[in-house]
């Protein structure tokens, strides 16, 4: 069954990041040659250490840019999950921005994954006569866990 992307949120200690465009989550492995004579001239590897990154595109939004630097800044070990929104069909009447945002905001289905992370970059981007933007990337800290 197909998802919308709308209904995937990245969630920072229990809260999504306002005004989310976009999000995407890469884990990746390290690769280890074992190729030797026995492999016939071909490459042989084997998974080696996991990791995984977070990025998020947003429309600019003060407070939440804030903490992300200000996080950056001081090397700061957030929690992190991306999971389906619970309460989707909650979301009320466009406020005075258009958006429809449930009362008390989006919550996690916790049905995916979730982690310890940094902020490893951060750019604003505001060009004249443009909505300005922000892009964030969280590097994980360890495992990333399916939640149970």
């Amino acid at each position: 069954m197909a998802i919308m992307g709308e209904k995937i949120q990245v969630f920072l200690s229990g809260e999504t990041l306002a005004c989310a465009t976009s999000c995407s989550v890469n884990l990746s492995s390290d690769e280890i040659d074992v190729s030797c004579k026995d492999t016939a001239g071909f490459a042989s590897t084997i998974p080696g250490k996991l990791s995984w990154t977070i990025t998020s595109n947003n429309l600019f939004v003060t407070g939440d840019y804030t903490k992300l630097v200000d996080a950056m800044i001081n090397k700061t070990i957030l929690s992190v999950c991306f999971a389906t929104v619970a309460n989707f069909s909650a979301a009320t009447e466009a406020d005075s921005d258009g958006h429809r945002v449930p009362q008390g905001g989006w919550e996690s289905a916790n049905d995916l994954y979730e982690g310890k992370c940094t902020v490893s970059s951060i750019e604003l981007t505001a060009d004249n006569g443009a909505v300005a933007t922000y892009s964030v990337t969280l590097n994980g800290h360890g495992a990333l866990t399916k939640h149970t």
